[in-house]
């Protein structure tokens, strides 16, 4: 009876086997899921009228309107520094004098020597007239017979020396007369006057050094202008033209701009980098741009007033060919449609519409990647201004 047993209780087991074999394959075997797709969500907007401008941004470093190097013609031990650095200067101020005491010798020296010579020169003019009236007395004698051939010659003879002896005291005269204007210009350039406005940028000595022609004594810049140098590429030479407005940003103040100009460019390409130098100038009447900032330049190449615009991200290929596009959203319910366009400038953010669209046409600016002609769409109207602050992505509202 044991015997039967066992063989029967593993028949049954795997009748029960087979049977939960067969329902798990029945189990995995469900139905598909039917996916219930929602139109995508996209982001649109109407063209709107602004003013645009086509620009290029470019970076340098503000450089002084002008800076002179302060030197002296002459030798010699600094006596006094009225300004340090940073100090505002006028033209014609003192900024540096030296000591005058060899000088002031010079100059007393040259007007000594002046006074002497003319002493010398009144004796020479007395000694002359002498010589005159000498000859003067022989020929009268001469006409009486008295006189001599001899002393005729003699006396006319001396009447010319006295005379050559007058004008090389004269000579003298005129030259102690210079040596003394030299002495005292001399003692004028001791000291030494700004030769145009601006700021101490760098004292380089001090009270008690000695000053050579060679050697800088401070630096001076003028700042009511400042200028940088930027470099454009080749595609825009010739869109920079001289006089054409210039942005200029810097860090230390932000959200604060500067208006310059294109005051020169350069009539050659550097040959390695394939750039031209363009230089800038800004006015800055109230120095507030400083030297060595790091400027960042947005050149003006055309202007547009009121124009029609859109966001340029929504812009897209043409079907047919080269060319600018953009999705339009029309219908009930809302489908898109490709629609051609002809578009001008841009500035990076917005670009011109010249023709394709109406104002009331509905633009997808955010989902025209996603998309295709004669798709069913859920529009999320954005203002232009709302756009350009803070574009958001919208999330693709799909159901599975």
């Amino acid at each position: 009876m044991k015997v039967l047993i066992a063989p029967a209780c593993t028949a049954i087991a795997m009748v029960i086997g087979w049977f939960v074999y067969e329902q798990s394959l029945k189990d995995t075997q469900t139905a598909p899921k039917t996916i219930i797709t929602e139109p995508i969500a996209v982001q649109v907007t109407r063209s709107t009228q602004k003013n645009l401008e086509k620009r290029i941004t470019l970076v340098g470093n503000l450089e002084a309107g002008s800076q002179v190097e302060i030197r002296t013609r002459y030798s010699g031990y600094i006596k006094s520094m009225p300004f340090d650095v940073g100090d505002q200067i006028k033209a014609g101020e003192v900024i540096l004098e030296l000591n005058d005491s060899e000088n002031q010798e010079l100059v007393s020296k040259s007007q000594a020597a002046l006074t002497v010579a003319k002493a010398q020169l009144k004796a020479q003019v007395t000694s002359q007239e002498l010589a005159q009236k000498a000859y003067q007395r022989l020929l009268v004698l001469q006409k009486s017979g008295v006189s001599t051939k001899q002393q005729m010659e003699e006396a006319l003879a001396s009447m010319a020396i006295e005379e050559a002896q007058t004008e090389l005291e004269e000579a003298r005269v005129e030259q102690a007369e210079s040596d003394l204007e030299q002495s005292r210009l001399r003692l004028l350039e001791n000291k030494i006057l700004a030769p145009t406005n601006g700021f101490l940028a760098e004292r380089l000595v001090d009270i008690g050094d000695l000053a050579k022609p060679d050697v800088a004594l401070m630096k001076i810049v003028n700042l009511d202008h400042v200028r940088t140098v930027v470099h454009i590429v080749e595609k825009d030479y010739e869109d920079v033209k001289v006089g054409q407005k210039a942005v200029v940003t810097v860090d230390t103040f932000p959200g604060r701009t500067f208006n310059g100009h294109v005051k020169r460019k350069a009539p050659v390409l550097d040959p390695q980098t394939r750039t031209a130098a363009v230089h800038i100038e800004i006015p800055n009447s109230d120095f507030s741009l400083k030297p060595g900032m790091h400027a960042r330049v947005q050149i003006v190449f055309e202007h547009r007033h009121k124009t029609n615009v859109l966001p340029i991200a929504s812009l897209t290929r043409r079907k047919d060919g080269p060319g600018s596009a953009v999705f339009i959203i029309g219908g009930n319910p809302p489908i898109t449609e490709i629609r051609n366009i002809e578009v001008g400038i841009n500035d990076g953010e917005l670009v011109e519409i010249l023709s394709g669209i109406n104002a009331e046409d509905l633009v997808i600016t955010l989902g025209n990647r996603l998309v295709d002609e004669g798709q069913t769409v859920t529009p999320i109207e954005v203002p232009m201004d709302e756009v350009l602050q803070a574009p958001s992505p919208i999330p693709q509202k799909t159901n599975l």
